[in-house]
């Protein structure tokens, strides 16, 4: 395979990484809008060729000049570029991948994951395929759920919780990933799937202590909008009464800049004057976060996934479970990243093998779900990356 990545941050980096080793892979393209970022990486030692572009990917032309004869198209940049890449997928042929979804473009209005399924009969016409929000949670989040709920007759609920963990073992305070990703995340009103429809909640809503398998432990969960509550109900092939997604968070950090949006201070036309320029205070407050892709230092502590499918199997009723946790130092020991973006990565390789192999799903807009869990767990073992299944009584 022939693949192009779009953006070349973090997890652009950290894919890259991981693409180059793999034997299924014959060409890299990086590009990004600073050329800089992507040229440095062409110097990484490997197998596969990287080729490096500086790209305007809001410029949908220049997109597809430079992917014509590419498989596949990897958006690592932010998701508000992911309608506008698949539009250049279809123009120049190649199947498509991203790793997460945009909030609705208006409050109340479409989420985008939904608004990018309304492309399916297009990339059916064109004979390709494109995988959406297939990370680490979107993505491999999604296959523990559709796993575990292939082993009942009838699920009630769906729990997807995440947490991030320092190395004291307290709650990250910043963001281990995208801080726009993350602001964007905080900011839009999250959703719940019950009885048939999607429910808006308050942000931090619904609180509860989770347990965490160790060395992780108790922690506090909120809810957060996620794109799992938008595509799971829908591409189970069962009924789901209830799907909702929690993580823990500092709490006062995230009422801090909720405040400061309800105040309009973090919108893109907010400037304010440092030194001679005037620049957006929202991306001054951002670049105010620690940037865990440049630290010099590994970071300590664990990421953690956990994903709890309740329903009934024959006469019993059960919760059937699958745990990871998975550390940054051992996140840097292989890729020289965060567990973030390296499970990140890894959930975006497996999607990309897949997709090489027709086994996707596809052609058509597909959702992790779509995907075989025994093809998923085959390439996630052959890295050796944890998984833990367990069952229980449901209370």
């Amino acid at each position: 395979m022939r693949i192009a990545i779009l953006g070349v941050g973090g997890l652009g980096r950290t894919l890259a990484s991981e693409l180059r080793t793999d034997p299924r892979v014959s060409g890299l393209l990086l590009a990004d809008q600073r050329g800089e970022r992507a040229r440095i990486l062409t110097a990484i030692r490997g197998r596969v060729p990287i080729e490096a572009r500086q790209i305007n990917i809001e410029d949908t032309a220049a997109v597809v000049r430079a992917v014509r004869g590419y498989d596949a198209i990897v958006n690592t940049a932010l998701p508000k570029y992911n309608l506008p890449l698949m539009e250049a997928a279809l123009q120049a042929g190649t199947d498509y991948l991203d790793v997460s979804a945009a909030g609705p473009r208006v409050r109340g209005g479409k989420p985008g994951i939904l608004e990018q399924l309304d492309l399916d009969d297009r990339f059916k016409a064109a004979g390709r395929t494109a995988l959406l929000s297939m990370g680490v949670d979107p993505g491999i989040s999604n296959v523990l759920a559709r796993d575990a709920a292939d082993h009942f007759d009838a699920i009630d609920s769906i729990r997807v919780r995440s947490a991030s963990l320092n190395k004291e073992g307290r709650v990250q305070r910043f963001p281990v990933y995208s801080r726009e990703a993350f602001l964007a995340d905080i900011l839009i009103p999250p959703t719940v799937w019950l009885d048939g429809s999607l429910q808006e909640r308050e942000p931090l809503s619904e609180e509860e202590e989770f347990p965490f398998p160790p060395p992780v432990g108790p922690q506090r969960v909120f809810m957060v909008s996620h794109e799992e509550t938008k595509s799971l109900p829908r591409f189970l092939r069962k009924p789901v009464r209830r799907v909702d997604y929690k993580v823990a968070l500092e709490p006062n950090l995230v009422r801090a800049l909720i405040a400061l949006d309800h105040l309009g201070l973090l919108e893109d036309s907010r400037m304010i004057r440092v030194g001679e320029q005037m620049v957006p205070f929202r991306r001054t407050l951002l670049a105010a976060f620690p940037e865990t892709s440049a630290l010099l230092l590994p970071l300590d502590g664990l990421e953690a996934l956990a994903v709890e499918v309740e329903g009934t199997r024959g006469s019993d009723r059960l919760v059937r479970r699958g745990d990871i946790v998975f550390s940054h130092q051992e996140a840097n020991r292989r890729r020289s990243t965060t567990a973030v973006y390296y499970l990140t990565a890894v959930g975006a390789a497996i999607g990309l093998e897949l997709l090489g192999e027709k086994a996707a799903g596809g052609p058509g807009v597909v959702t992790p779900e779509a995907l075989d869990p025994a093809r998923v767990w085959k390439e996630w073992s052959a890295r050796q990356l944890p998984l833990v299944w367990s069952e229980r009584p449901a209370a």
